[in-house]
């Protein structure tokens, strides 16, 4: 079982999420889970995620904007700006799985 954790790339903040939500998964959802890490950056526009991105067989996003893809299974953010459109915003509003 792989997990692929997204994170702030070059950020303390981003790094410490990314570690607080590993410990908290290995220890409460999926001890045997391997994981894989992979820091983003911001860009110009809203290009920020590509499809190979979501290769886990469960995939989040802490620390960083929201991404509406199927394949996103945890997403954490502080930031006012998380989500980039009112669509995003709308998409994450509609599901009701957790």
């Amino acid at each position: 079982m792989k997990l692929r954790v997204l994170y702030h790339g070059h950020c303390f903040d981003g790094v410490a999420s990314a570690a607080t939500f590993t410990r908290f998964y290995l220890e409460r959802i999926h001890q045997d889970a391997t994981v894989a890490y992979g820091g983003l950056l911001h860009r110009p526009g809203n290009l920020l995620f590509e499809g190979n991105m979501f290769d886990g067989d469960e995939n989040a996003i802490v620390d960083f904007k929201y991404s509406p893809s199927e394949r996103l299974t945890w997403w954490f953010d502080h930031h006012q700006s998380a989500f980039l459109t009112p669509q995003d915003e709308a998409h994450f509003r509609a599901d009701k799985s957790g």
